[in-house]
């Protein structure tokens, strides 16, 4: 037995040796999650927004022989919220917050379940935020495009400048991604008192002391009745002298944009320009002419994709129509379009797409004639608004 000793103390070093190795080199577990409620020192309520049904251009609601795909819409009934948090991380990339290595479930917009799957701290990228005051983060994953800076990074903006039961958890420090020339002109015209700012650098994690996170940068408003959200439209337009008599009818393009690519667009848009559209390409333009143009409309067409988003700035009674591709049907802009009182119709078009998703491309055109029938029966059965006079409320 003594002879034994030396050769079970190396069989039990050797098996001791295995399974520290395969601990080490264990896949670590997935990350929990944690709701804001549950995490939040304190949290404020910014606005109640209601359950509607859908509202449309009175004379078209109910023809049987239409093809609009929100019919039987009801927007969200949702608590937009500001909530006060302390000693977590924000990672930059993907614009989640994480406390205590449990994903913040309401941060995790849009994202992949393999990159939440895989997300943790991570020391080597890990900084601590420097900016004064209370950090606020404003940007959702995609900062660069307008419908999400205009509806997603504006009201928070607006809203946590203008609540004083807000400033007391301190000066709001913006973090925020690099801004192109056009978002530092929206922050100009909405006069947000933000105080300090932050730029966020790719691949960084912040840890933040203290973090005021608001539901609306995550899209929680999309679908919601919100004043606060439609706000910001008319205080920045405020700013912008008014240049061109209402009237207008404009055909939105988006013959410069990738995604949901429409193949005879142009086509379409010189159909449209032949009965007295004017085509715009609002990414060509600066806001503030953005914002006259659309003020000045008395119809606004276009098919689904962020130029749209510029009927926040249209007066109430401005007729809407939205070409709505198949393959993906969002009733964003219905939403919009009753937050600010406009005669809204969409009809649903065949894409030809192969997959349904956000960005597909449309395989086949859209049907140029029946675009102009309809745009023709919008026009002449009794939507038109009332045209006014420049200055006119």
């Amino acid at each position: 037995m003594a002879g034994l000793r030396p050769v079970l103390h190396v069989v039990f070093g050797t098996i001791m040796v295995f399974s520290l190795l395969r601990c080490l080199h264990r896949p670590s577990r997935s990350p929990g999650r944690v709701r804001l409620e549950d995490i939040a020192e304190s949290s404020v309520l910014l606005e109640s927004c209601p359950a509607r049904a859908a509202c449309f251009a009175p004379a078209d609601a109910r023809r049987a022989d239409v093809a609009n795909p929100f019919l039987d819409w009801v927007s969200t009934p949702i608590g937009l919220t500001a909530h006060v948090l302390r000693d977590v991380v924000y990672d930059v990339d993907s614009r989640v917050l994480i406390k205590d290595g449990n994903l913040v479930e309401e941060t995790c917009y849009l994202q992949p379940s393999e990159v939440l799957a895989a997300l943790r701290v991570d020391r080597a990228r890990l900084v601590r935020h420097a900016g004064p005051g209370v950090a606020v983060p404003c940007s959702d994953h995609w900062p660069g495009n307008y419908y999400h800076w205009m509806t997603h990074a504006l009201p928070v903006m607006a809203a946590l400048s203008d609540r004083p039961e807000i400033r007391r958890w301190g000066r709001p420090c913006w973090l925020l991604p690099d801004l192109l020339p056009w978002q530092r002109q929206t922050l100009d015209l909405l006069c947000a008192d933000g105080g300090g700012r932050q730029a966020l650098t790719a691949g960084r994690q912040y840890r933040l002391d203290r973090v005021v996170y608001c539901n609306i940068v995550a899209g929680a408003a999309d679908f919601a009745l919100s004043r606060l959200c439609q706000s910001v439209f008319p205080r920045m337009a405020e700013r912008v002298p008014v240049t061109r008599r209402r009237g207008l009818r404009l055909y939105v393009d988006r013959g410069g944009a990738g995604n949901r690519a429409i193949p005879n667009e142009a086509a379409l848009a010189a159909a449209l320009a032949a009965e007295g559209f004017c085509v715009v390409r609002p990414e060509r333009m600066t806001v503030s002419e953005q914002i006259d143009l659309f003020r000045a409309a008395a119809m606004v067409v276009g098919p689904l994709g962020a130029g749209m988003t510029n009927i926040g700035f249209c007066r109430p009674g401005t007729l809407i129509y939205e070409l709505v591709p198949d393959h993906h049907a969002n009733p964003c802009f219905l939403a919009m379009a009753m937050r600010g009182h406009l005669n809204y119709w969409a009809d649903q078009y065949p894409t030809g797409a192969t997959t349904r998703d956000h960005v597909a491309r449309w395989g086949a055109g859209i049907d140029v004639a029946r675009v102009l029938r309809q745009v023709s029966g919008l026009w002449s059965r009794g939507t038109r608004p009332v045209l006014v006079s420049d200055g006119a409320a």
